[in-house]
């Protein structure tokens, strides 16, 4: 028999390959779908703009109430294959029914089921690691996504290339497979699910009552996080869906397996960032996020300097910069303000939401930008709203420290300043 400690290694190794898998999933085809709207259904860039917006908005709905439903619930693992399973069902649907309509309806199902995956990915890492690991759980785990989101890119740009763009839904749903087998892999017996909340004792528990949302509302870092990560992601989302819109316009044959280079190399500099990241946040998780937060003008104004693929292309390596970092720092700083709750995956759940509504915004607007005032311009809009993102976080966030070895709620739900 193995013990206990080595039944949650093999858990852990499970969460990875989760992650791993989930990397596809949980974004739906983002790019891909835009590369495949503008070549094969010869759609305008306003209605790619409001397909791709209309996952983010219905993500922004039920983000919120699916961190609620993982700080209640002792069935996360179910959970993960239901939604799975809806997205594989929805990829194929538009598939088979590429109207306008149908399109936008399978968008907000796969939206709507893929709110579920971050706060769930996270409770499971923390209800099995505890909070003494979970920073290095979470490096973990965010290294294992970003090599998924690069074994995804490549399968799903090839599929795209030999199939005319139609295989990316086939690539989707093996992904959901993934996922599904991955989830069940995982011992429910080493799932703590009053761990996964940050209630892991009498004190915590509560506090976790005795923690409204109000309370919540009223936490100065949380908020200035969220509203960063609104302009973040309204800077931020846009920017490659419109590159493989460009692709697409000029290189139709071959705009699939160009957005796969430039999926695939944010990616690969993703992984080191993210693995690396959980060990620099010890020293300081703010400055860390303001790197990532600087990076985001820069290359939207380098998109305006050239237009050649390789160039396009090249330029991705900073988005690895930036989005590594951002992965991983910017949950553990909610995992900071939070620390004894019970809200935590609440919390989590509520700054993905920020993070989709900055992106829903973001593709709808500047959808409508560059069909009105062309790519570069565009591309200008994204990188000023980036600026104001990291001028707002320079001057009005607080440095947050790990709570790890003090669990004990505060009145300030936590928050300190280093």
């Amino acid at each position: 028999m193995m013990s206990e400690e080595t039944e949650k290694k093999h858990s852990l190794k499970y969460l990875n390959w989760l992650n791993f898998s989930a990397a596809d999933v949980a974004t739906g085809l983002g790019p891909f779908l835009a590369v495949y709207l503008a070549s094969n259904l010869h759609w305008n860039p306003s209605q790619i703009g409001i397909a791709i917006a209309a996952m983010s908005f219905a993500t922004v709905v039920a983000q919120s109430p699916a961190g609620w439903l993982c700080d209640i619930s002792q069935k996360k693992r179910l959970g993960v294959v239901v939604v799975s399973i809806a997205i594989a069902v929805a990829g194929f649907c538009m598939l088979f029914f590429p109207e306008f309509y149908a399109v936008i309806a399978c968008q907000i199902a796969i939206g709507i089921s893929a709110a579920f995956f971050a706060p769930v990915l996270i409770a499971l890492a923390m209800g099995i690691a505890g909070r003494n690991q979970f920073d290095n759980t979470i490096s973990k785990n965010q290294t294992f996504n970003h090599a998924g989101n690069v074994a995804s890119a490549v399968l799903i740009g090839l599929l795209g290339k030999f199939t005319h763009n139609a295989g990316i839904f086939y690539g989707l749903a093996a992904f959901c497979a993934m996922s599904v087998i991955f989830s069940l892999s995982i011992r429910e017996e080493d799932i703590d699910h009053q761990a996964a909340s940050s209630a892991e004792d009498e004190k915590n528990k509560r506090a976790k009552k005795e923690t409204s949302f109000l309370d919540m509302l009223k936490n100065k870092g949380f908020l200035i996080l969220l509203f960063s990560a609104v302009l973040f992601h309204f800077a931020n989302a846009a920017m490659l869906p419109l590159v493989g819109q460009e692709l697409g316009q000029t290189r139709a044959s071959n705009a699939s397996l160009y957005m796969s280079a430039c999926i695939v190399l944010a990616q690969l500099v993703m992984v080191p960032m993210a693995f690396w990241s959980g060990k620099w946040a010890a020293k300081g998780r703010k400055k860390l996020l303001m790197i990532a937060f600087i990076i985001l003008p820069i290359r939207g104004v380098l998109y305006t300097l050239g237009h050649g693929s390789a160039y396009l292309v090249s330029v991705q390596i900073l988005d690895g910069v930036a989005g590594g970092i951002f992965s991983v720092v910017s949950i553990l700083v909610v995992s900071d303000l939070f620390c004894g709750s019970g809200k935590d995956n609440f919390a989590q759940g509520i700054l993905a939401t920020a993070v989709g509504l900055g992106a829903s915004l973001s593709n709808v607007i500047s959808g409508y930008i560059v069909k009105a005032s062309g790519f570069d311009f565009g591309f200008y809009v994204l990188s000023a709203l980036a600026l104001i993102a990291f001028l707002v976080f320079w001057l009005a966030m607080p440095e947050t420290v790990s709570c790890a070895n003090d669990q004990r709620p505060e009145s300030d739900m936590n928050l300190k300043l280093a």
